[in-house]
C-alpha cells in the first residue's frame, strides 16, 4: 500500500470509497452509462482523473489532526516512497508540502503588510477631474513577502530529500 492510499482507507469520510470507481471511470468512461455527447465522455474522464489524483487531499484535510491521527500508519519504505515521488509529481509534492507545513518544518509566505491600517482615499470629484476612471488601470504595488518564523519549529530544504524523509519517519513513528 502506499503513503497516500494510507491516508485513504484511514479516513472516515465516504469519499475515500471513490478511488476504485474513479480508476474505472477514467479508463472507461461510459461504464454504467450512455453518453449521448463528446463533452459528457472527457467530463467522467477528467473528473476520475482529478479524483485520482486529489482524493487523498480531500481524505488528508478531513482528518481533524492529521499528524496525531497518522502515526504509527506508515512504514519507512512507504515514505522514501512517497518522498521520492514528490520530484516527479505535482499532486505528490503538493501534499508533501501540506504535510511540511503541517508539521511546522516549512516556510509559507505570509503578508509582512497586513497589520498596516489602509489609507484614506479622497473620493471627492472636483471640476478639474477629466477622468476620474483613469488611475484604475495603474497597478498598484503588492506587499513584499515574507515567510513566517515561529520559536521552536525546525525549517527543511524542500529540496533536502534526506532531510525531509528522515523528518517524516520521526514525525509519523515509521516502523
Amino acid at each position: 500500500m502506499t503513503f497516500e492510499e494510507k491516508i485513504i482507507t484511514n479516513s472516515s469520510i465516504r469519499q475515500r470509497n471513490l478511488m476504485r470507481p474513479a480508476k474505472i471511470a477514467h479508463e472507461k468512461p461510459d461504464t454504467g452509462v450512455t453518453i449521448n455527447k463528446k463533452g459528457a465522455f472527457y467530463l467522467i474522464k477528467d473528473s476520475a482523473e482529478i479524483t485520482i489524483k486529489y482524493l487523498v487531499h480531500l481524505c488528508y484535510g478531513s482528518y481533524n489532526n492529521p499528524v496525531k491521527e497518522l502515526k504509527g500508519k506508515f512504514t519507512q519504505s512507504e515514505i522514501i516512497d512517497f518522498v521520492g515521488r514528490s520530484k516527479e509529481e505535482n499532486n505528490t509534492k503538493q501534499l508533501l508540502d501540506i504535510i511540511l507545513t503541517d508539521i511546522g518544518c516549512l516556510n509559507q509566505p505570509v503578508d509582512a503588510d497586513n497589520t498596516q491600517e489602509n489609507e484614506e482615499i479622497d473620493l471627492s470629484i472636483s471640476e478639474e477631474d477629466d477622468d476620474v476612471y483613469g488611475d484604475y488601470e495603474i497597478e498598484v504595488q503588492t506587499p513584499k513577502k515574507t515567510t513566517s518564523k515561529s520559536k521552536g519549529e525546525e525549517k527543511l530544504d524542500i529540496n533536502d530529500v534526506s532531510g525531509i524523509i528522515q523528518k517524516l519517519i520521526e514525525v509519523f513513528e515509521a516502523k
